[in-house]
């Protein structure tokens, strides 16, 4: 899997699943890739960690679509606390 993987792509890390109780592996976005094929992922929080090339997976369609989705969630409650705060000055 050496030297696939690009910045930006969507990767699933198949080490982070969890038997029980039952947890999806994460879906992170490729921030860095080393020589040696170990990738540097983060989360629609931007949590960051690094994962080794035989754990990895492209994302499917569904995996890129909710993590896309989740970062919107993120922005709009971003957006509104940041109005709120705004509108919170001037009282």
């Amino acid at each position: 899997m050496r030297g696939e993987h690009k910045r930006g792509a969507y990767l699933v890390d198949l080490s982070t699943a969890v038997a029980a109780p039952p947890s999806p592996a994460w879906t992170g976005r490729v921030i860095h890739v080393w020589p040696d094929g170990r990738c540097q992922l983060v989360t629609p929080t931007g949590y960051a960690w690094t994962a080794a090339p035989g754990d990895l997976r492209p994302a499917t369609e569904e995996e890129r679509a909710a993590y896309d989705a989740q970062v919107r969630g993120i922005q709009r409650e971003r957006d509104a606390l940041y109005r709120q705060l705004r509108g919170g000055a001037g009282s």
